[in-house]
């Protein structure tokens, strides 16, 4: 029986089966778990790491899921060498501690401006899909689907793992360690530490 997570997740049936994009193996787990902690369990205890990375991004409250893909995009050991990059995860940073509108929209700014098929782009633009509207400041309001900052961290993961520092090095149960931690209400900081010991020494 998995532990009970410490913070109140997302938790929508057919938003996870339409938008997970879950493997079959995954889908059935799902039908037999009721309950959230026990479905990332399940499915990790099966081997489907993929798939837990995947259902856990649709189900961590926004600034959860907004601060996972923060915490794997600070993974890169060269992202300080990356200025339009590194600004896209601090706008990102930005709203998660303070989940305000102009903070979306300053992520969204960033997102912008730093590469799109590279993981800090996405990272901002989970916390710019995360705020009150899609459309451009000054017209009429867009409001995103719930499960967008999910997908764009989602993304987000992906793409990092195709990064040149970090290919062949860091996989899904890497993210899976951080995103774990964040649904029993942790910070995710040790897993995070815990990762770069483990890049650090490879």
């Amino acid at each position: 029986m998995a532990s009970k997570p410490l913070i109140a997740l997302r938790f929508q049936r057919a938003e996870l089966e339409n938008k997970a994009e879950l493997s079959d193996p995954a889908r059935q787990i799902l039908a037999q778990n009721p309950h959230p902690a026990n479905l990332i369990a399940a499915l990790r205890g099966a081997g489907l790491v993929r798939d837990a990375v995947h259902a856990l991004a649709l189900m961590l409250p926004h600034r959860q899921v907004v601060w996972w893909g923060c915490m794997a995009a600070r993974a890169l050991p060269d992202l300080d060498r990356r200025p339009a990059d590194l600004a896209a995860v601090i706008a990102a940073e930005r709203w998660v501690q303070n989940p305000q509108n102009a903070e979306s929209e300053l992520a969204g700014d960033a997102a912008a401006q730093a590469n799109r098929e590279r993981g800090p782009a996405w990272v901002a633009t989970a916390a710019a899909w995360a705020g009150p509207s899609l459309a451009p400041r000054g017209q009429a309001q867009v409001p995103p689907q719930p499960f967008l900052p999910g997908l764009a961290t989602r993304t987000a993961l992906i793409l990092l793992q195709i990064e040149p520092s970090l290919t062949g090095r860091v996989g899904f149960a890497d993210w899976l360690e951080i995103g774990a931690a964040l649904m029993h209400g942790d910070t995710g900081t040790n897993a995070l530490a815990a990762l770069r010991q483990q890049l650090a020494g490879a």
